[in-house]
């Protein structure tokens, strides 16, 4: 090949291949998606507000600065965050000036503005919508105006433009990215003008995003939102309720979530039970516990907590002072008052010396917690001199019961060990004499407390498991499920015992005295519900109360008359205050913390669903719908359960708050399979030695009957949640079943075997779900049951959830099973939470521990990855 040949084939070569590449990139540059775009023209605007230059604003300050348009706009006139439009309300009154929203439409990009009269002054607008989005999205916002603006999303300022274009020049922009969650989101805009006319007038804004997130946005000026997990983390709530002993005033405790700080703060609000208004509130970042009143309708007394220390605190309503009786009490417990204000008990923990060898030899399987060894005991106080006095010492911790109606008695109790029989431990009650201090001892049982005299002194009221007096509070044969508590007389003279409860299908979570000693009250877990039973002491009859709520917690009945406060909620329910006349059985709700917000708040429709099994087995359910159903489409289900000894409860929000799934536009299915306790002590005997034997098919046949009887429900589109013992049964049931599309096990067992042996609670929880059952002769359960066994058999994508610092299903459980279809190639995810147990309480670590959640159902059951990517990308 001649020379000149090489160079004319080596130039073909390079010109061939730079024909490719430019064809290449201009494909690339063809094949690039143009962005959806969506003009936002629906506002509502508000002011204009003047605002002025400071006195010498032009000289240099410390910094070498002047003060200027930039700091001008950094000067806020409200805080963003507590901004919510709603046309016709007032945004702020400044120095007797008022704005108002009133809607306003920027449809030409034209519409003017008024500039201010001096150099020196603006004109301060806010421009607020709503931006609708049904699913995890990113997109750019625009907006464009020859003024100065800056612009906040949900309270929070993201970007600032402070120039002013004057004369021809072009209208400046704004642009800022957003990745938005599924809900409403509040779009502000604060615009200032200054006093220049030759400023073009006009404001525009336009959101631009990828075709995945067609049909993903709607704009609106309505306040009306869906529920969102920051109204479950950032609006005020009611936690606690007292009743003072005339019941003449309640105290409610408020939590309300801190985003700045990542905690919670808590106030006490004073109300009068006739008419809710608020007498008195104490606020000032207080950790406040255990309130309690004195026989003196007026003196309250609480206790606050910093680090190891406590401190009880009086508030004499008449006298006007607040102040502490007991103060700095390293490790204090509970305290109660005893009759005319003559003394007060309290209790305090003792804890041996730190061990620095990091060596220990364990006194028995109760020695694995790190607070074994902590005891409490009893002590007196005497409120108008301040000395203390104590009650009780020795090896055993004691627990305080109830004070006789004279002052002379207490009740209280030890625990022992036994590790001969189940449950391992039982409760010893004794008597103590407070002139003397000698004990006797009551009684000896098992899984027993309480404690508390009849108003004659003469009778105590106790809780407890139906095994606990033998046959007494018993309806089956053999063990009864010990978690289906009971409430029992004991006579004081006589010693018997007798359940008063024993045909009560609710389980009892609480029983008080009325003050007159005719009726007792209870409170119990009825079906899925909580409600409130009066018991007729002299003719044995219960009858239930209207307390007009799903859920009634924190029940309280006034000592001395025959009135009662209690926290009422529900499904799309939120936490409300009430009081009820027991005299007249009327429910008043007296204060409902968050009504501004919920005001504006939709949830979707619920319905009771029950449906009957083969075996004639009737499965109790409830369900939540999406905003707006229409039951001629179809949408994703998620599956909620726990299958252990406990139903799910109706209660609003909570850790697996299903409101808040239906509002992501979920279909949620709850469902109570055999062995929980709210259904009679035949239903929850099935909990016994069953570890999803029974309950695992109860459940598959649940939601295929769901299924069928509900067209709309895609079937094709399920999702199974459920934690601790729920996890267990998702991972179980993913071993059975491959129905469901995706499923969630927060804190599952894989192993029940290890879990009894190294959880926490494990052999304790299983002295009753494994009653009399143990790894050596019960393989058919430990083994056959436990699903780390069967991992070969998974072929759903399954989400694993764990604190790290989970103290009653350790993190190994879902590690184990992790590992397990790692190595099988399953389609599986792991996330771990530090520093967490159980439960997800920190504030921070909640809210992504809840969008992981959610997050990965949209993976799965919509078909829309984009939000789990975003969180979790490869």
């Amino acid at each position: 090949m001649t020379v000149h040949n090489f160079l004319k084939n080596r130039f073909l070569v390079v010109f061939i291949l730079l024909s490719v590449l430019l064809t290449a990139k201009a494909s690339a540059s063809t094949d690039t998606p143009e962005k959806d775009q969506l003009d936002v023209t629906q506002w509502l605007q508000a002011g204009p507000v003047l605002q002025i230059l400071p006195a010498f604003h032009d000289v240099s300050n410390i910094r070498g600065n002047t003060f200027g348009l930039r700091e001008l706009m950094d000067t806020e006139l409200i805080s963003p965050a507590d901004i919510d439009p709603v046309s016709g309300t007032e945004l702020l009154n400044r120095f007797g000036t008022s704005i108002r929203w009133h809607e306003r439409a920027f449809e030409t990009g034209n519409e003017t503005f008024s500039v201010a009269e001096e150099a020196h002054q603006f004109h301060t607008y806010y421009l607020a919508t709503q931006l609708h989005t049904n699913r995890w999205t990113e997109s750019n916002l625009t907006l464009t105006s020859p003024h100065a603006m800056a612009l906040y999303v949900n309270g929070e300022r993201m970007n600032t433009k402070t120039s002013i274009q004057s004369g021809d020049a072009d209208a400046g922009t704004l642009t800022q990215n957003l990745q938005l969650e599924r809900g409403r989101h509040t779009i502000l805009v604060k615009l200032m003008s200054g006093n220049d006319t030759e400023v073009s007038s006009g404001f525009s804004a336009k959101l631009s995003y990828d075709a995945v997130y067609e049909d993903a946005f709607t704009v609106s000026t309505s306040p009306q939102r869906p529920l969102a997990l920051d109204h479950l983390m950032t609006l005020p709530e009611t936690t606690g309720i007292s009743i003072s002993a005339e019941g003449t005033y309640v105290a409610v405790v408020v939590r309300q979530g801190n985003p700045e700080t990542g905690s919670w703060d808590n106030w006490i609000e004073l109300r009068n039970f006739e008419t809710g208004e608020t007498v008195q509130t104490w606020r000032g970042g207080m950790r406040i516990t255990g309130i309690n009143w004195s026989d003196k309708d007026h003196i309250l007394t609480y206790t606050t907590r910093s680090g190891n220390k406590g401190t009880i605190w009086q508030i004499d309503l008449k006298a006007g002072t607040h102040e502490p009786i007991l103060q700095d009490v390293e490790h204090l417990g509970g305290h109660q008052w005893g009759p005319d204000n003559s003394f007060l008990l309290f209790t305090a923990q003792e804890r041996p010396a730190a061990n620095s060898t990091g060596v220990q030899r364990l006194d028995g399987m109760h020695d694995r917690y790190p607070t074994w060894r902590h005891r409490s005991f009893i002590f007196r106080l005497d409120p108008a001199t301040g000395a203390t006095e104590r009650l009780t010492a020795g090896i055993l911790s004691t627990g305080m019961g109830g004070i006789s109606p004279d002052g002379t008695q207490l009740v209280f109790s030890r625990t022992h060990v036994d590790y001969s029989t189940r449950p391992f431990t039982y409760a010893e009650m004794l008597l103590m004499d407070l002139r003397t201090l000698e004990t006797e001892t009551l009684f000896e049982a098992p899984w027993v407390g309480g404690g508390s005299f009849s108003p004659d002194g003469r009778q105590l009221l106790l809780t407890g498991s139906p095994n606990a007096f033998g046959d007494t509070g018993r309806t089956v044969e053999g063990l009864a499920n010990d978690y289906d508590s009971q409430a029992y007389l004991f006579d004081l003279q006589t010693r018997e015992v007798r359940s008063i409860t024993r045909q009560l299908d609710p389980n009892v979570s609480s029983a008080q005295w009325g003050h007159d000693g005719r009726h007792i009250y209870i409170t119990g877990g009825e079906k899925s519900r909580t409600a409130v039973f009066r018991y007729d002491v002299r003719n044995d009859r219960f009858e239930r109360l209207d307390t007009g709520v799903d859920v009634t917690s924190g029940f309280t009945v006034a000592s001395n008359a025959r009135r009662a406060a209690y926290i009422g909620h529900g499904i799309n329910d939120p936490h409300k205050a009430y009081t009820f006349d027991l005299r007249r059985d009327r429910a008043n709700m007296i204060h409902f913390a968050a009504a501004d917000t919920y005001r504006h708040v939709r949830f979707g429709s619920s319905r009771d669903w029950v449906f009957t099994l083969e075996d004639g087995t009737e499965i109790d359910g409830h369900v939540y719908y999406p905003i707006d159903f229409d039951e001629s489409r179809q949408y994703p289900v998620i599956v909620y359960y726990y299958g252990g000894t406990a139903p799910v409860s109706r209660a609003f929000s909570g850790r697996y708050p299903k409101e808040l799934y239906a509002a992501h536009g979920y279909i949620v299915y709850v469902l109570q399979p055999s062995g929980t306790t709210g259904f009679g002590q035949e239903f929850s005997q099935r909990h016994l030695n069953d570890w999803g034997i029974r309950v695992s098919g109860e459940i598959i046949e649940s939601v295929k009957g769901f299924l069928d009887a509900h067209p709309y429900a895609d079937r094709e589109r399920v999702g199974a949640i459920g934690a601790s013992f729920g996890g267990f049964m998702t991972m179980l049931l993913l071993t059975e079943t491959d129905m469901f599309a995706a499923a969630v096990s927060h804190a599952g067992i894989s192993n029940i075997t290890s879990y009894w042996g190294d959880g926490f609670w494990g052999y304790l929880y299983s002295s009753v779900a494994s009653a009399n059952s143990f790894p050596w002769d019960s393989p058919e359960i430990y083994v056959d049951q436990s699903p780390i066994f069967r991992a070969d058999r998974v072929r759903t994508p399954l989400l694993l959830l764990h604190g790290l610092s989970d103290t009653n299903v350790p993190p190994s459980e879902s590690m184990q099973f992790f590992t397990a279809l790692t190595l099988l190639g399953a389609d599986v995810e792991y996330v771990t939470i530090a520093d967490q147990d159980h439960h997800i309480v920190d504030y921070n670590k909640f809210i992504l521990w809840k969008n992981t959640i959610i997050s990965y159902f949209d993976r799965y059951l919509k078909d829309q990855p984009e939000w789990w990517n975003h969180k979790y990308p490869d």
